[in-house]
């Protein structure tokens, strides 16, 4: 189904028997970590859920000789890119194919759209739901944001928001500044960690830290080993993108803000398909979909109650599903339940069942896009025992019923009639 050319990856989307000659499809995007290699996973589910046959060729980091020869040589029907606008628009701007480019800054287009629709991408709801996280742990002195190198006007967003967000606090906010250096540089030279631990030092504690990636997140724990600034207790630090690889494998592991980049694949896919149907060329905002925050220990509740608060929330983690109840809990981490409940409320913002409940929506998110259980499987399946109830608390939580965040989150998913 897939073979290797040079600079560029060849993947078959649509079925090998179908009549007609597939159409080529060049989708050139930053690949370089794993959460935007969903974007072409989304690209590629579009395709197979509309039975088209897509040859899709797949440019995983900017060359512009490639993409240039990809252009004149490869007889293609369509392209999906998010480089940036200073190089896109002159390689992309004149060709006579339908374009579809995912604009995340500022640079406005230098030539005529002609056959290029701009999806302008947004991330303030990345920088809310950044906040939303910090909040409900509280016990903060101070806020701070770490700009992506060179500060891209995605980054210079999530920044304002989350700001934004945490002013009703009053607490003081910090914002790290970028060191020149381009965007494309992974991680911050030895000279730029020293001004982070530097500037770390001098915040409020404890400081709750929003980094623009999970790259700068990663810089900002090695700042804090500088100083010997503790993780979460002095600084608490929250990335975003969710990219295992970086959070898992360093010590404490990092929470992250998870983005549905295939959501944006297929929101990519289906706008290259209308254009490619006939549709115009068009200008659209779309808010970057946001699946919630993985919160690891690099967040995890400090102060009187931290280890005991952290204890249940593991066992919630591993035993939620099983119809666990607050009795369960508190039993479980050698606490009373009315001790319990107060360390949540002033650690965790929230309560025991809050937590199970939390937790137990997440198997149902994950059991409504990975299988076609019925809700009343899935129900038991996540530990509730009411379906009536569990009806009203995902309506409550997602403004939507169950069946119609499958149709949305999941259209793949094989559907089972409710």
């Amino acid at each position: 189904m897939a073979d290797t050319m040079i600079g560029c990856m060849k993947i078959k989307a649509g079925e090998a028997d179908l009549p007609h000659s597939p159409k080529r499809i060049l989708v050139a995007n930053w690949m370089n970590t794993a959460p935007t290699q969903r974007t072409l996973d989304g690209v590629l589910s579009f395709a197979r859920r509309n039975g088209l046959s897509w040859d899709v060729e797949s440019l995983p980091k900017f060359q512009e000789d490639t993409i240039q020869f990809a252009l004149k040589s490869r007889s293609l029907d369509g392209a999906i890119t998010d480089f940036d606008s200073e190089v896109v628009f002159p390689l992309f701007g004149g060709t006579s194919i339908p374009v579809v480019f995912l604009w995340k800054d500022a640079v406005l287009p230098t030539c005529p759209l002609r056959r290029m629709s701009l999806v302008q991408v947004g991330f303030r709801d990345v920088g809310r739901a950044a906040a939303r996280h910090f909040l409900e742990r509280r016990g903060y002195r101070s806020f701070a944001y770490v700009e992506a190198t060179r500060d891209p006007a995605w980054s210079a967003e999530r920044g304002d928001a989350f700001r934004a967000a945490v002013a009703a606090t009053g607490l003081p906010f910090s914002r790290f500044s970028a060191q020149g250096g381009t965007f494309h540089v992974s991680f911050a030279s030895r000279k730029e960690l020293a001004s982070i631990a530097e500037w770390l030092a001098a915040l409020p504690k404890p400081v709750a830290v929003f980094a623009a990636t999970d790259e700068r997140a990663r810089d900002t724990l090695l700042a804090c080993r500088e100083r010997k600034l503790a993780v979460p207790r002095d600084v608490a630090i929250l990335g975003v993108d969710d990219d295992e690889f970086l959070c898992l494998h360093v010590t404490p592991n990092i929470s992250s803000v998870a983005m549905d980049y295939e959501a944006l694949g297929r929101i990519a896919a289906e706008e290259l398909w209308r254009m490619m149907e006939g549709g115009k060329a068009r200008r659209c905002d779309l808010e970057m979909p946001v699946l919630g925050v993985s919160a690891r220990a690099s967040t995890a509740p400090q102060g009187i109650g931290g280890p005991l608060v952290n204890a249940a929330l593991d066992w919630i983690d591993a035993h939620a599903c099983e119809g666990a109840t607050v009795a369960d809990v508190a039993k479980a981490v050698h606490a009373s339940r009315p001790l319990l409940d107060l360390r949540f409320r002033q650690l965790h913002g929230g309560t025991v069942l809050g937590a199970l409940n939390d937790r137990r929506l997440r198997e149902v998110q994950r059991l409504l896009r990975e299988t076609d259980d019925s809700v009343e499987a899935i129900c038991g399946k996540a530990g509730f025992n009411d379906t009536s109830g569990l009806r009203r608390l995902f309506r409550r939580r997602h403004g939507c019923s169950m069946r119609r965040w499958r149709r949305i989150n999941a259209p793949d998913a094989p559907r089972t009639p409710q």
